[in-house]
């Protein structure tokens, strides 16, 4: 674990010191944008309640540091205006940078994983401003829709890895162009069993409870991270080839639940969700923004950086693969050696040991 994005001494010359999820697409001069969902101006859900809000942040030393609010202004505001009452709340999916375009998808919600419609919209400024391109129904896929994440292929389509806001289904696979982004019913959905896409499908992916999610194409590879519910970890999935049944892809484990009353660790990361890649990453030095809240008193509520080495040579790019304990490593700041090596052990075994 790198450290915490957000809090005291961190994020206060942006004006708010907690939030979480962390989506991330590259801007200019190794920048990038990135947008937290349900934030707050102190600790602890205290202060005002912003969601979405983003920063324009880069990697320094390897540390991702803010650099200043998304929106104009020398504060974060709330993107998209729109008041908080009843419990209603805009969750950031994904976002993604076409040709200098933003895009973001996000779920309106009522109450968190009750969601009323999903919606879509684009800045052509680097995310200052953003203008509603369309909202989608929860009909749509019988909800296997409202959670996304979104990749441009190399062939020009971009490829979206979808599954419920209820973190208690399988994920599904689609595809358009650009010019069909507001009209998902022009998306097609891929059926692994077949081959086939059409406008239904199958899951890509199943045996999971798909949680917050991130697909990227690194190394010409695609990499799924995910927050899994049925393990309680977040997990990483290569492949050189998206169109496919996932189930036999290997698993990294990157950080797994653990008791609070134990010291946080990747081996005991207690509450973990949402797992996103940040810009510039490769898959041998991959760093991941991992979400925590202690749900039993929002003693902790923030946003965590951690650094992957080793990727590549745990799914065998360029090489048969090697399941040796010695090949994933989560960087602590400091570790001592001996629990390194536990560390580096217990990353590699698969979700299902």
């Amino acid at each position: 674990m790198m450290g915490d994005i957000l809090g005291p001494g961190i994020s206060d010359l942006v004006g708010f010191r907690s939030g979480d999820l962390g989506i991330m697409a590259p801007l200019d001069n190794g920048t990038f944008a990135l947008i937290f969902g349900d934030s707050f101006r102190e600790t602890g859900l205290r202060g005002e309640w912003m969601s979405p809000v983003g920063v324009v942040a880069q990697l320094v030393n390897g540390i991702i540091e803010i650099i200043r609010p998304l929106n104009a202004g020398d504060k974060v505001e709330q993107l998209l205006d729109y008041p908080h009452v009843d419990g209603l709340t805009l969750i950031p999916s994904d976002m993604i940078n076409i040709d200098g375009t933003l895009y973001m998808q996000g779920m309106w919600n009522r109450g968190i994983g009750n969601v009323l419609h999903t919606e879509i919209w684009k800045s052509t400024d680097n995310g200052r401003t953003w203008a509603s391109l369309g909202t989608t129904p929860t009909t749509y896929l019988s909800g296997m829709g409202d959670l996304i994440s979104w990749e441009r292929g190399q062939d020009g389509y971009i490829y979206v890895v979808s599954s419920s806001f209820k973190r208690d289904h399988p994920v599904y696979l689609s595809r358009f162009m650009l010019d069909n982004i507001a009209d998902r019913s022009a998306w097609e959905v891929f059926n692994p069993a077949t081959g086939s896409w059409s406008t239904s499908g199958a899951p890509i992916l199943s045996g999971v409870q798909a949680g917050e999610m991130n697909l990227r194409f690194i190394d010409g590879h695609w990499v799924l991270a995910m927050f899994n519910e049925q393990t309680l970890q977040i997990e990483v999935r290569v492949s050189d080839t998206l169109a496919q049944n996932w189930n036999s892809v290997p698993v990294a484990v990157v950080a797994r639940h653990g008791s609070w009353t134990n010291e946080q660790t990747p081996l005991n990361f207690s509450q973990p969700y949402g797992a996103y890649i940040v810009p510039g990453s490769t898959l041998a030095n991959m760093d991941i923004v991992i979400s925590q809240w202690n749900t039993s008193n929002n003693s902790r509520y923030n946003s965590t950086q951690f650094n992957v080495k080793g990727l590549d040579t745990y799914f065998g790019v360029d090489k048969p693969a090697i399941q040796a304990p010695e090949v994933v490593s989560v960087e602590e700041q400091p570790a001592a050696a001996v629990e390194e090596q536990v560390l580096e052990d217990s990353l590699l075994e698969q979700a299902t040991n």
